[in-house]
This record gives C-alpha cells, structure tokens and sequence, in this order.
C-alpha cells in the first residue's frame, strides 16, 4: 500500500506540476495588478520612487519565474531622463495690509507656467477667474487687474444648468491665460476646502510660458487673502454658486511673491528578463514580449480628469499589460524546452511621456537589434468584454493572421487590425521594420483617470489573452523562418479612435524635451503633417502666427483649428526657418 500510495502520490505531483505549466493563473494577474495599482505606487509616474518600487517588483518577479537578467544592471536598464520641472528655490508669498504676513512654505507650489520670477503688486479677487460675457458670466466685468495679482479660486462653478462654455473656461491653463491677457503680473491660484492638495507641477518638458509669477495655495491662505471681504473661501464658493454671480472685488492688500521652478531630473527605468531558446541555430533569433509599467503618477502627464492632483492608479493602463507579461514570463519559463527562439521580456518606462522607454531599448539594446524578429505589445488588456480583443500589427507580417486563427483556440472574438495602430511601444519597433501585434481590448471612461482602479479589470478575459500570447510565441519560437516585415497601410482613424479628444488631428509624434518649441521624432504615415511635408527632426515653434514654446501651447490651438483648412507651421529644420501649409483632419 506505501509503495502504491507513493505512486499516486508522485503522479499527483506530476499532475500538478503539468498542470501549473500549462495554465493562466487568475489569481496571479490579480495579485500583480493590485499591487501595481495600488496608493503605495502613487500611480508609477516614471522617475518617481513609485516607479522604482514597481521596477523591484517586477524584477523580483522576472527573477522567481527563472528569467535571466538582461539589462545593463541586472535587470534594470536605466537612464537619467528630464520630465518638466520641480519646485525651485525661491518660492514665498508675503501680504502686506497693516502688517506683513508670509505664508508658510507647505502650502505654496508654483505652478507649471510660471516663469522665475518675482512681482509685487495689489490683490484682486476674481472669483473663479472665468470671463465668459457671451454666456452671461465674466469674474472681470467690473475690476482691473492690469499690473496687479489675481487671486483665483480653483475649480468650476456648479450651479444648475452651467454653461459649458463656463466650464470649458475653469481649466487652469485657460484660467491663467485670462488673467494675464487681462494685464494681470501675477496669480494666486486658491484651493478649495474639499480638494486641498497642491497641484503636482506639470510635466512633459514644458518651457515656462509667461513672464508672469504663478503660485498654487492652501485655502488655509486663501482664507487670509479674503478676509478683507469678510469670507472664508468656502463662503466665496457658496455664495457664487447660490447667486450665479461673480463677487469680484480688490482685496486693499498688497503681495511680494516669488516663484521658481526647475528641471525635474531623475532616473527612469527598463526591466528586462530573457528566457535562452532551445535550439542553435535558432536560439539568436530573439522575439519581444513587452508592455509599460509606468502611468501618470498625480496626473503630471497626460491626465483627462478635470484638474492633477489625485493618485491615478493606472489598472488598466498598464498595470493590466505588465501584469499579462509577467505572466506570460513565468508560463514561457516554465516551458523552456518549447522556445527554440530566445524571449526578451521587457517592462517599459515612460511609455506615457512619448514611448521613451522603448525607444532607449532600441537605442541601447541589450541583445543585437538584428536578431529581433518580432515584438508583442500587451497596452489595456483589462477590460474585454464579449470576447473581444483587438490586436493590431496584422499586416506587419505575412504569418501573422495564420498564427494568430491557429492560437485561438478558444474562440475569442479577434477584431483583426492590418494597420499598426495605437501610440504604445510597438511603434518605435515597427518605424524599425520589425514585425509587432498589439493587443489591446478597448478604451474607456476611466482612461487617464483616477477611477482606473483595479476591481474593475476582467481578469478572466485577461488570463484568456496570455494565454493566446503564449501560444503565439510557441508558433513564433518554432518556425523555421522568421517572419519577413511588411509595411502595413495605415488607414485614416475613425471618428471617435482617437485618445486625444482634439477636434482636428494632425499626425505629429513629438519628443518631450525642454527645447523651446516641440522637436518632432516623426509623424504618422499618411497624416496631414506628413502630406505638408513635416518630418523627424523639424522643431515646430510657431503656428497661425502664434509662438509655440511647448507640446501643451500647441495643442491649446487646435480648438482654433477647422479640419479643412489649412494652417501654418513655422519650423526650424537643419538651422533654417521654413514655413508650410498643413491641412488638418478630422479626428
């Protein structure tokens, strides 16, 4: 009976061994994901410490699942990268009304678009900073600000039936840009009582935009500044709201304020792990397996909630993608013996700050850029519903719609792309003639916001999606030829494909640097900025006239844009200044 109940025992074991090889682990995803997207990671901006602790954890995954490490430091491949800018030196705001008053340095930041400056001028109160006559409400019809300081309160008005126009108006850059065409030298930007946490500065490389000083407050000092109007701010936001009319009015302060901001260096982060192939003659031939762990931290970048400030969790973007790596690292790992090809696993940086992250990889590989044969993308891959899952990159090779009917054994609803689509990190693969699929189940309200929390994601459909990958690298590790790039035809997108929410499109792939003006890595085939002619290397620094200092300054102009009509860009190329006419599209 022992050696019988050994003999089950051991074929237990063996089972469950198999069984582990050869299956998705739900639990797995869903454990990577809330930790990726948790509050301690404060959203994974790229060269934050929450970033870093990402980067351990996956590291520490890759290392557990038996990857070798394939970076430049184990498996860490870093580099020193400038995204925007920090608090400077000198930031303080003294108020003079009898007696001075400093306002205590915890709760004053600069805010994005100041310049490094200091002014001093008379206080004005103007309400929520917003001058819309035409929809019957304007906070400077009956006040001046020229060569004084506006103090402004953060947010919308919210009484029944707003216009939009209002709304539209409450946007902080559109805020500051109202004062200082109103005259105003300086702006207080006051918080409010329930979302009291200073702005994170912006980031994205942004040149400072005004020669004005621009400060973000507590409203522990708003409260201070109001006080000669007998209110608190939460009394100026009540009475606004109730009324649905400004209450602007000078303060008979004076303010000295000083604010300094300064680039923000620090050090982002690849996380790279390689799985050896099997066969040798095949195992130099490398295929790709990759995602971004990074996110948007505060909402320094690219944020759609009405104003930074909060953590953005990022589950779906990308916690689900680096989460499906991982996974799919672990089951390749486990099945070694499979790959006659090698994989390279690689969790992307500052995907959100324009790709950079696989562009350094490209730029600094750690395996012979020749070798790779093709490139697997995993960009929100949380959320399928009814079977669905895009992948594009199709038409970026031959084999590509073979192998992926033939791994889809269990009937998902393939929404087959030719086209390369989507600005994520198979793109700096493909503008190098590597063939990519990207997968990618669909966007939603939560994109770029703080509600993209883990719960939500469907992890099911998610294990579905690995486990099709992995039998698509199977296929990929095994055939005798590696499949041959084709370029594929990148149709125009569709109303509504677009992630920017811009009502023209123009087809610029910008870099994020602190070059005054928006240095240009490429643009998209077939584009209205490819057909006037622009291409990588040209630094655009005005359009319609209008100086452009930064990536934020020009599409602010794109609301100004008709599709159909053509505008200029003034660009500077190989040191000479060129004009051309670029006929934007509908998005």
């Amino acid at each position: 009976m022992r050696r019988v109940g050994m003999v089950i025992g051991i074929a237990l074991l063996i089972a469950l061994a198999l069984a582990d090889r050869t299956s998705v682990s739900v639990s797995n995803l869903q454990a990577h994901v809330k930790y990726l997207a948790s509050s301690e990671l404060e959203g994974r901006f790229a060269i934050a410490p929450g970033a870093h602790k990402a980067a351990d954890y996956i590291a520490r995954v890759f290392q557990q699942s038996g990857l070798e490490p394939k970076g430049t430091n184990g498996y860490f491949q870093d580099w020193e990268l400038t995204l925007g800018f920090k608090p400077g030196a000198d930031n303080s705001l003294k108020i003079r009304g009898g007696r001075v008053w400093e306002a205590p340095a915890e709760a004053i930041r600069p805010l994005n678009l100041t310049a490094n400056t200091k002014v001093e001028g008379e206080l004005v109160f103007v309400g929520y900073g917003i001058s819309q006559p035409n929809a019957g409400y304007d906070d400077y019809a009956n006040v001046d600000v020229s060569g004084k300081i506006a103090v402004i309160l953060r947010g919308a008005p919210n009484w029944e039936g707003v216009s939009p126009d209002i709304t539209r108006a409450a946007r902080i850059p559109t805020k500051v840009q109202t004062a200082l065409q109103k005259g105003a030298i300086g702006v207080i930007l006051v918080n409010l009582p329930d979302n009291d946490r200073l702005l994170p500065l912006g980031m994205r490389g942004r040149a400072p935009a005004t020669n004005a000083a621009l400060l973000n407050v507590q409203a522990s000092v708003g409260d201070k500044l109001l006080q000669p109007l007998g209110l608190t701010v939460a009394e100026a936001v009540k009475r606004i709201n109730e009324t649905g009319t400004p209450i602007s009015a000078p303060l008979n302060l004076t303010a000295e304020m000083s604010a300094s901001i300064e680039p923000n260096r620090g050090i982002a982060r690849n996380v790279i792990g390689f799985i050896p192939g099997s066969d040798p003659q095949l195992r130099d031939e490398v295929i790709v397996i990759g995602a971004h762990y990074d996110h948007l931290g505060y909402g320094e970048v690219g944020s759609l909630a009405p104003e930074p400030g909060d953590i953005h969790p990022g589950a779906d973007d990308n916690a689900s993608g680096t989460a499906a790596i991982m996974e799919l690292a672990r089951l390749l790992a486990q099945n070694r013996d499979r790959l006659k090809r090698s994989v390279l696993v690689i969790a992307f940086s500052a995907e959100e700050e324009g790709l950079l992250g696989a562009e350094h990889l490209l730029q600094n590989p750690t395996v012979p850029r020749e070798n790779i044969v093709a490139m697997l993308n995993f960009d929100m891959v949380g959320r399928m519903s009814n079977n669905r899952v895009s992948v594009s990159g199709v038409g970026t090779a031959a084999e590509w719609e073979g192998i992926l009917k033939a791994a889809n054994t269990e009937n998902l609803n393939l929404q087959l792309s030719q086209s390369a689509s989507g600005g994520s990190d198979h793109m700096p693969f493909m503008r190098r003639e590597i063939p990519v699929l990207f997968f990618f189940t669909g966007m939603h309200p939560d994109y770029h916001r703080p509600s993209d929390t883990w719960e939500k994601i469907n992890y099911e459909g998610q294990a579905q999606i690995v486990a099709l990958a992995e039998r698509v690298v199977y296929d990929l590790a095994s055939r005798p030829e590696r499949p041959k790039f084709t370029r594929p035809q990148q149709p125009q997108p569709q109303q509504g494909a677009q992630r920017s929410g811009f009502r023209v499109r123009i087809g610029l792939i910008p870099t994020y640097s602190e070059q005054d003006g928006v240095l240009l890595e490429g643009v998209v085939p077939g584009s209205p900025a490819e057909q006037a002619g622009l291409k990588a290397g040209d630094r655009i620094i005005a359009v319609m006239g209008q100086r452009i200092r930064n990536i934020e300054e020009l599409t602010s102009l794109y609301d100004k844009m008709e599709p159909g009509k053509p505008v200029e860009f003034t660009i500077i190329r190989e040191g000479k200044e060129l004009k051309l006419q670029v006929t934007p599209a509908a998005p």
